[in-house]
């Protein structure tokens, strides 16, 4: 079985990554993830999970690593050359993967109007460009609760669980590249 480390900014990210990386993945795939807490703690503390992956599959590496962020209306190169620099120097035995969602993991979410319609029981508009969304978390709040929903942990666990990869990697060009690098190690 596949083995991923997967280091985001908090529960939301996990659950709904975890169910992401599993789509990308033909095979069965154990995800281990580490949530920092915030875009801050990602930043501070990915190197030393990145390190913690050498040894946490039954004392063998995982067979990829990722690290997600979001990119809350930074420039998403800047943060990845960031985060370069923080690892400059290092070498992994796994390929490793330095991620930023645009703007933020709901801009996924919003994505494919299909599994939001899943996720509420109730047909959704679509967004054509989900990464252009101001403020994708208030948005989907919005539509959620237009739906008579809160968001949960829970909640975005079953949107990505019904999300289609093809779409979001069509309408998210972040998505894209987490598919490609789920799929590519």
């Amino acid at each position: 079985m596949r083995c991923v480390g997967l280091i985001v900014e908090g529960t939301y990210d996990e659950v709904a990554l975890t169910e992401f990386i599993r789509k990308c993945v033909p095979s069965e795939v154990d995800v281990i993830c580490r949530p920092c807490g915030n875009a801050i703690q990602v930043m501070k503390k990915f190197p030393g999970f990145l390190e913690s992956f050498r040894h946490v599959n039954e004392g063998l590496p995982v067979d990829n690593a990722i690290v997600v962020r979001d990119a809350d209306h930074k420039n998403p190169n800047d943060l990845i050359a960031r985060m370069e620099n923080r690892i400059s120097g290092r070498s992994y035995p796994f390929p490793r993967h330095l991620l930023v969602i645009v703007q933020e993991l709901e801009a996924w979410l919003l994505a494919d109007e299909e599994a939001l319609s899943a996720a509420t029981g109730k047909p959704q508009k679509r967004i054509p460009e989900p990464e252009a969304v101001n403020d994708p978390k208030a948005r989907l709040e919005m539509i959620l609760s237009d739906a008579g929903f809160v968001y949960t942990a829970e909640v975005a666990r079953k949107i990505a669980s019904a999300a289609r990869a093809d779409v979001l990697s069509v309408r998210c060009p972040s998505f894209k590249r987490f598919n490609d690098a789920v799929g590519n190690s």
